[in-house]
């Protein structure tokens, strides 16, 4: 008989059925409740078709709105001296402005007091000037003549730099370089500097806000009206190393920032200026004026000059 079946195919050649029993339909498992989500269904902005900023964030517990935001970065403090900071040192404080001080910083000098400026020492020493000067009253956010960020303090630092070495300023998005081959110093027209500059760089076009000629002149201008160098008599030998402090550098209105340069007193030129203003002026503004022909008290410096 199986001879019989294998010659049929219904059997192989060990015994065992071509056409196996069918097993039983295994019973399907159980599918689990489905949960409902807490919260409102997500949704893709992409298929809504809705820009990613104004897709509608889900609620909290506790039903209002919640919007992800950066941590919040501790305040500047304007009037600390970032670069007095050390590890175990807080920094030191910068004095508040007093009237007098600025009254110095927002009256611009005459053509005559400009004129009257000299300069002694290198032909970087004005810049040293200007950056002492600048990273104590250079600011302007939040306070008017607060201490600048290091971040603004170097901006300032790329525009002078070109300027004070004559090789002009450059910037990515326009051609050319603006007054190459012209040295700056404190002696310059900077009000008329400035409206060249920004013929030359539109406000309008100047993507880096201000940043390569209107705040830098600013500082500029600023150093100007409080100071400049002055060495009567002194006789230029480039045989001898000279500090700054034996330039007996005298500057317009650097008497009044002891801050930075302490123990100054005032020029000729300033006393001068300081009774000619205030005999031009009124009864309370005369009183500022004749103060600042006054040798200011001094004050503790964040950083003294080198012996």
């Amino acid at each position: 008989n199986n001879l019989h079946l294998l010659s049929l195919g219904l059997i192989d050649d060990k015994g065992q059925g071509a056409f196996k029993k069918a097993a039983p339909a295994k019973k399907p498992r159980p599918r689990p409740d489905k949960v409902e989500p807490a919260g409102p269904a997500r949704r893709s902005a992409r298929l809504d078709g809705v820009p990613a900023e104004e897709e509608d964030l889900p609620l909290g517990d506790g039903g209002a709105e919640e919007h992800w935001s950066p941590p919040t970065r501790a305040e500047r403090d304007p009037y600390l001296c970032w670069w007095t900071v050390e590890k175990d040192k807080p920094g030191v404080q910068r004095p508040p402005l007093t009237a007098t001080q600025r009254r110095a910083l927002e009256t611009p000098l005459t053509q005559q007091e400009r004129e009257s400026l000299t300069l002694a020492g290198g032909e970087d020493d004005w810049v040293t000037d200007l950056l002492q000067f600048a990273r104590a009253y250079g600011g302007k956010h939040p306070d008017a003549f607060c201490v600048p960020s290091r971040e603004n303090f170097r901006k300032v630092l790329d525009t002078v730099s070109v300027l004070a070495s004559g090789d002009g300023v450059t910037c990515s998005y326009r051609g050319g370089t603006f007054d190459a081959g012209v040295q700056y110093t404190p002696r310059q027209d900077l009000d008329e500097a400035l409206s060249r500059a920004l013929k030359w760089l539109p406000k309008k076009k100047d993507k880096s806000n201000g940043w390569t000629f209107t705040h830098p002149f600013e500082k500029l201008k600023q150093h100007q009206r409080a100071l400049t160098c002055t060495c009567p008599g002194r006789i230029l030998d480039t045989s001898r190393t000279w500090s700054r402090r034996q330039y007996q550098r005298a500057l317009f209105w650097r008497h009044l920032f002891p801050f930075v340069w302490p123990a100054v007193q005032p020029t000729a030129q300033a006393e001068a200026s300081a009774r000619a203003r205030a005999a031009a002026s009124g009864t309370a503004e005369a009183a500022e004026w004749r103060k600042m022909g006054e040798a200011a008290a001094p004050v503790q410096a964040a950083d003294q000059e080198d012996e």
